[in-house]
């Protein structure tokens, strides 16, 4: 069984090259902060980041109470068309 890469990587802005997480905090459920440093030697660029979950493309199976995701507007559309369709 062959396990799935994820092709995201994170880039230092500068160079160009790899840009390795060092360390991140979950703050909240939907917000993460963290710092990212350049493999780089040349370049040593060190930075902070943030990422936040801001919408809903497949709802999830087990909804946690507390979080609130809207939908993102064109899957929002695709499910009223399906529910239209199914309507008729």
């Amino acid at each position: 069984m062959s396990q799935r890469v994820s092709k995201s990587r994170n880039v230092c802005p500068h160079c160009g090259q790899f840009a390795r997480v060092r360390y991140s905090e979950q703050i909240t459920p939907l917000y993460r902060e963290g710092v990212v440093e350049c493999q780089n030697a040349e370049c040593g660029w060190r930075g902070s980041f943030s990422m936040e979950f801001t919408a809903t493309l497949t709802p999830s199976q087990q909804p946690a109470p507390g979080i609130k995701l809207p939908l993102k507007a064109s899957v929002r559309r695709a499910l009223l068309a399906q529910l239209n369709c199914a309507a008729s």
